[in-house]
This record gives C-alpha cells, structure tokens and sequence, in this order.
C-alpha cells in the first residue's frame, strides 16, 4: 500500500477520461509505396495503414485506486473519404479504435487482421482480452448516393470487441487504425478521418487489500505478454 505521505488524495467517484485524435488526410506515395505519415499518425509502410497512437495519464498508483470502466465513447463528427479508381473491385476501409492498458504493437495488430482476422483479445493474438478497455472495428465501403462515386465512406458494418475490465494501471494507450484494401494502390488514392475523441466513462473506487494486490499481479503479467 502507498504510503501516507505520498498519496495525493485523488478523489473516488465517477470521472471522465478524454483522448484527443487529430484528422488524417493522406495521398498514397507510389515512390514509397505506402501512405505518408501527417499530421501525428504514422505510416504502417507496406502494411498500407496509418495509425495514431496518445496516452491517458490517471495516476492511480499512489492512491491505490481502481477504475471501474461504466462506457466508452468515441466521437468522429466528420466525413470519412476512401478515393480510388472508379469501378475498382476492392476499395473498403477498415477503423479500428482501441484504448488498452498496455502498449500495443501496430504492425502485428494489422498483420493479425489481415491474415488471421483477429483483433487484440481474440483467440490468435498475443494480447489479453482483459487489456482491451474499449475495442471497436468497422467496415466501411463508398455511398454513391452521397457524393463522388468513391469518395464519401459509410458504415456498414460494426463490431465490439471491448472488455470494460477494471485496472489499477497508471497510463491508458489509444489507438486509431485506418485500414484501406484495394486490388493495387495507384497515384491518387487517398483515406481520409476527421478529428476524433475517445470518452471513458469510469468509477474511481477504492478496494479491499486482497482484490488490489491480485489486480496489480494481473497488470503485472499483462505488461510481459
């Protein structure tokens, strides 16, 4: 337990965590053959994929505090743009948006879903379900009924892989992936995001002796996974 001198008497209760997620908008480089790094995010090179990757800073160590996740929330007021060739056969895009407690690797995030349609927690990734906090993945595909035939993005699938398990960790990870497929990438492809925000909803609680030390064993072990 932390001593008394050293806490900082954060309060219990419920409490709002928030991540902020700049816009993407980037042209495929055929010299590099990948999507260019701009604006914070991160090109994922011949993976063709960008992510971009901020921090939640809690600070729960000192107070030996637990938070209780009660929802997550991503907010993307925006317009999603996928440009390609007219008529293409492939020319989806995929979101991903993750918050864990544990760093994530991107590449073999995209590697696992590419070739074993997996994400972080599911069977064939080396990631614990219970590190995932918020989880969510998305299909979109163009909407000729909304603009430029291949431009203007919709949803048109959506699944959650979340775990709202409660952790005692310090810092929280957030991810956001931007996943294109195409039968080939030419000059003039472009994926574009809008500016984004995650939301964690959460009960700051305090726990019996016993249940904190197992939960700070669990993070622990989560970390050399």
């Amino acid at each position: 337990m932390a001593k008394e001198s050293t806490k900082t008497k954060a309060l219990t209760g419920p409490r709002q965590l928030k991540a902020m997620v700049p816009e993407y908008d980037g042209v495929f480089d055929t010299v590099a053959g990948a999507f260019p790094n701009s604006n914070g995010w991160f090109s994922l090179g011949l993976l063709n994929a960008v992510y971009f990757h901020t921090t939640i800073d809690v600070n729960l160590a000192l107070d030996d505090l637990t938070m209780f996740p009660q929802a997550a929330i991503l907010q993307d007021p925006g317009v999603y743009l996928r440009t390609t060739v007219v008529g293409a056969p492939v020319s989806n895009l995929q979101v991903v948006d993750i918050v864990s407690v544990k760093l994530l690797n991107p590449a073999d995030l995209v590697n696992n879903l590419q070739i074993n349609n997996a994400l972080p927690g599911m069977i064939g990734t080396s990631d614990d379900f219970n590190q995932i906090i918020m989880g969510t993945w998305r299909m979109m595909a163009s909407n000729t009924n909304l603009g430029l035939q291949g431009d203007i993005q919709t949803t048109i699938e959506t699944k959650d892989f979340s775990s709202a398990s409660p952790f005692a960790q310090d810092t929280l990870h957030c991810y956001r992936f931007l996943i294109p497929t195409a039968a080939a990438f030419i000059a003039g492809d472009v994926i574009a995001s809008p500016a984004s925000r995650f939301i964690i909803q959460v009960i700051v609680g305090k726990e019996e002796d016993l249940p904190y030390m197992m939960r700070l064993k669990n993070s622990y072990e989560l970390q050399q996974l």
